[in-house]
Formats: C-alpha cells, sequence, structure tokens
C-alpha cells in the first residue's frame, strides 16, 4: 500500500517554481532569486509602471535638456518599480553590514550588480515569439 503523503516519489506532471534562483556574472560569491512573472503578476507591474512611463515618453522626446534630464530620472524610478517588484533575495552580499532588500541594493548597492539584476528580472518578462501569438 502506498501512502501519498508519505512518499518521496516527483509527483506527474510539470513542476513550476515562482521563483528562480541565479549566480551573479559578476560577483562570485552572489546570488540572487526573482520572483517569476505571471498573468497577475505582469498585471501588478504595468500598473506599477503606468503611472511614469507616459511622462517618460513624453519629456524623452523633448529638446530641451530639462525635459531628458527628468525623463532619465524617472527611466530610474522605473527601475527600481522593476527591481522592487521582482527581486525577492539576495545571498552573500552585505551593505553597510546588512542583507540587501530592493530599496537598499537601488540606493546603496554595486551599481553593476543592480542593472545585471534587472536586466535579468526584464528577460524574466519577455513573451518568446510563440507566447505572443497566443
Amino acid at each position: 500500500m502506498r501512502f501519498p503523503l508519505l512518499s518521496r516519489d516527483q509527483p506527474d506532471g510539470y513542476l513550476y517554481a515562482s521563483e528562480v534562483d541565479a549566480p551573479s556574472r559578476h560577483y562570485p560569491d552572489v546570488r540572487y532569486v526573482l520572483k517569476r512573472c505571471s498573468l497577475a503578476r505582469r498585471i501588478e507591474l504595468m500598473e506599477r509602471l503606468a503611472t511614469h512611463a507616459s511622462a517618460y515618453e513624453a519629456l524623452k522626446a523633448s529638446e530641451r535638456m530639462d525635459d531628458r534630464v527628468q525623463a532619465e530620472a524617472l527611466r530610474l524610478r522605473m527601475d527600481f518599480e522593476y527591481l522592487d517588484w521582482g527581486l525577492a533575495r539576495v545571498f552573500g552580499l552585505l551593505i553597510d553590514g546588512e542583507v540587501p532588500d530592493a530599496r537598499m541594493l537601488f540606493e546603496k548597492g554595486p551599481e553593476r550588480l543592480t542593472q545585471e539584476i534587472l536586466c535579468r528580472i526584464r528577460e524574466e518578462c519577455e513573451l518568446s515569439g510563440d507566447e505572443r501569438k497566443n
């Protein structure tokens, strides 16, 4: 007799993890965990970005230097929204003696690592050609 709750066998079907663990390319002892994109999380991200996106596009298209500077500031705010939305945890890094969350990493952390994580979050959000067709 088999007791399913006591079995160590993997369940039938596809096992999907809602988070993905990644080693840093630039910091050998650092790894980070990203929250994967789902339909509900994609909506949440769009809602977070909506407040800045239209203003960003208008300012970016301007000929005035101060508008373009404001556009860059908005782009950085949108980067923070991506980071806060997509980063679950960081391992192997202390900032001022503390394990950083997304805010601390963005405000005080190494820019190269922050940009690496942002790039990976955006990759997780992109739909493949087949996914876009559906």
